[in-house]
């Protein structure tokens, strides 16, 4: 009778583990969430957002002048069957963020966009403007080979800040480390 029940609770914990987290459990981790690609004449084109990524740390170093960057990382690669993938381009935009506390503006560059830069008064879109790519010219498709598969992966890294001295000696930020997401991949055909 005990192996019996020895063997009942080894399968319970085995079945325990092989179970998928929590489907409704939230994640606090920042995310890309989604990944399009369309094209125009010329050019393949990407959009992406980015989820999570401005915790209260984040938007505390904001408020107090510090210059933030959100980096966008985009790889595209060309799929093998029976060898490596192939990478034919490979991008990096970057997002920053400076806030004028005389002015009560916010500047955000994008290094992709234009304009380059852009100025509002609204935290709320200043945060939208740096969690979203959109329309980003990533290749062109000349580049391309018709009739062949292709994978574009991308992630998102909020950079180190360099704060000021005087905000190095309060502390308040010692702990705020950088992110990055994990690779969000979508395959298509050219």
């Amino acid at each position: 009778m005990r192996s019996r029940c020895e063997h009942l609770a080894c399968l319970m914990a085995c079945l325990f583990l092989l179970l998928p987290p929590f489907a409704g459990a939230a994640t606090s981790e920042p995310q890309l969430t989604s990944l399009t690609i369309t094209n125009t004449r010329d050019h393949l084109l990407l959009y992406t957002e980015l989820e999570g990524a401005f915790v209260e740390k984040v938007e505390t170093a904001v408020q107090s002048g510090v210059e933030t960057t959100v980096s966008y990382y985009i790889d595209i690669y060309q799929q093998k069957r029976f060898w490596f993938d192939h990478r034919v381009a490979s991008i990096r935009a970057e997002h920053r963020v400076k806030f004028d506390a005389m002015k009560k503006v916010y500047t955000i560059t994008r290094s992709w966009a234009e304009p380059k830069s852009v100025t509002t008064d609204s935290y709320e879109e200043a945060k939208q403007m740096m969690s979203r790519l959109e329309g980003l010219r990533a290749i062109a498709l000349t580049d391309l080979t018709r009739g062949e598969a292709y994978q574009v992966r991308a992630r998102a890294r909020l950079e180190e800040f360099t704060l000021p001295v005087y905000l190095k000696f309060i502390g308040l930020f010692a702990d705020l480390d950088a992110f990055e997401t994990d690779w969000r991949r979508a395959a298509f055909v050219y």
